[in-house]
């Protein structure tokens, strides 16, 4: 070989290994998965597998919320159902027609074991102890026989079952004794 010829073949080897091992060395160290960059991606992916986790448990909380919401709603809206007849059960809280086992219960109570009734006639006073009211159910659908409860100062003070002819035509106008 030449020696005129070697010096610039080698200055041109060794500029060639600069450019390429400069360019590795810069660009080298850009790409993904050469530097780590690669792991950081990893990382927020994974990140945000945990956060769509952590987002489908709060929905699947949420939705059994709303569920157990509209289960109350329900109820609430059986509760305050006003109904013709009596709930199912209600003859055993009244052996005869003048006679109630639930004498002394509070008109709640009395409500959640019968619902709401059809008729109410309600005297209210500045001492609830004054306070009356009238609940008229009529039990018997071809019958027309009604089921009178009589409230005085939020608990039930006697029942009677009798002729229903309505509001206007009843006997509780006349119950002296109780609108006392």
């Amino acid at each position: 070989m030449d020696s005129k010829l070697a010096v610039p073949i080698v200055v041109t080897a060794l500029i060639t290994a600069l450019v390429v091992g400069g360019a590795f060395f810069f660009l080298g160290g850009r790409g993904p998965g050469v530097n780590g960059e690669g792991g950081e991606l990893a990382g927020r992916v994974a990140a945000l597998e945990a956060e769509k986790a952590a987002l489908e448990e709060e929905k699947a909380a949420l939705e059994a919320e709303a569920s157990e919401l509209r289960d109350e709603n329900e109820a609430l809206r059986e509760y305050t159902q006003i109904r013709r007849e009596p709930k199912e059960g209600w003859r055993q809280y009244f052996p005869d027609a003048e006679t109630t086992t639930l004498e002394g219960e509070p008109i709640e109570d009395v409500r959640q074991l019968l619902g709401e009734p059809p008729y109410l006639v309600r005297s209210t006073a500045a001492d609830p102890q004054n306070s009356r009211e009238v609940w008229v159910y009529t039990p018997f659908r071809e019958d027309p026989t009604g089921l009178y409860l009589f409230f005085k100062g939020g608990q039930l003070d006697k029942a009677r079952m009798d002729e229903f002819p309505g509001l206007r035509d009843s006997f509780i106008w006349e119950d002296e004794d109780f609108w006392e």
